[in-house]
């Protein structure tokens, strides 16, 4: 499932499993959920995707504002970018805010130029493709490209082309992908739900059109998960209410998936016995 960075929390479910001896024959995910799950179907251990946790920093892959106050390693709240004039101008002329493609690159230095089809765990995971208006399935193919597709967030990313594609972020069409583990023959599957609930919020919080679109985007992520959790045969639930763009907590997103796992642990080994 993604969630932003509340879809590192997979890192620590990932690690419960595998000191348990527990390794999923087939992982399917949607943005970030994508990305962690991608990353440990090619090889990657969870102590090493807490590393890359570690020294990821959003901002490195989005052009920033020019400003005196602001140093290179600072973090910074991305919804502020967009109450910058320059960003409200550069929004017109671009389709989002990422800085050329590095995001692509830092994938693809992270896992080379592998396939889906040649990894050790069955890998699938899901974007939306604006030309046509379906919902695209990767089950082949280079990894780091699906990878990139899959979380290409509204605004903050510009949409991936692939071939004739225009490829947004998964998430957005399909945030809980139950349905393709089934369609790959997955016996049971196990939902790892990350997706932060609907609250009421002051009308003073909703402003201007970016805050607008990002409501209105949370909010029908957040209706349509809904309706596919259901469908799966256990549900782990991830209680976390950061914003999906703050990664400032990394360790206490992990620690929670970890805690939870374990908490779950019985009840996903008793699924699959």
């Amino acid at each position: 499932m993604g969630g932003g960075s509340r879809g590192l929390a997979h890192i620590g479910i990932l690690d419960v499993l595998q000191k348990n001896e527990l390794t999923p024959d087939i992982i399917v995910g949607t943005s970030m959920g994508a990305v962690i799950g991608g990353l440990f179907a090619s090889g990657i251990s969870p102590a090493k995707l807490k590393e890359i946790a570690n020294d990821f920093n959003l901002n490195n892959f989005i052009e920033r504002p020019h400003l005196p106050f602001l140093s290179k390693k600072s973090q910074i709240n991305i919804l502020d970018f967009l109450l910058l004039e320059s960003y409200k101008s550069r929004l017109l002329k671009k389709l989002g805010l990422n800085r050329e493609d590095k995001m692509e690159a830092y994938l693809r230095n992270l896992i080379g130029e592998v396939c889906i089809e040649e990894l050790p765990v069955k890998f699938a995971c899901n974007a939306l493709d604006l030309i046509s208006g379906r919902e695209i399935i990767f089950e082949n193919g280079k990894l780091y490209k699906a990878l990139r597709a899959t979380m290409s967030l509204p605004i903050l990313f510009e949409p991936t082309k692939i071939d004739n594609m225009l490829l947004l972020d998964g998430g957005v069409l399909n945030n809980a992908p139950v349905g393709i583990a089934k369609n790959l023959d997955a016996q049971k599957v196990i939902l790892v739900d990350v997706h932060k609930d609907i609250k009421e919020v002051a009308t003073e919080e909703i402003k201007n059109t970016f805050q607008l679109l990002h409501r209105m985007v949370e909010t029908m992520v957040a209706y349509t998960t809904e309706d596919k959790i259901n469908r799966a045969d256990l549900v782990i639930r991830i209680d976390l209410e950061m914003d999906a763009l703050d990664y400032s907590d990394y360790i206490r997103i992990v620690e929670t998936g970890e805690n939870i796992g374990n908490e779950n642990i019985d009840k996903i080994k008793k699924l699959i016995s």
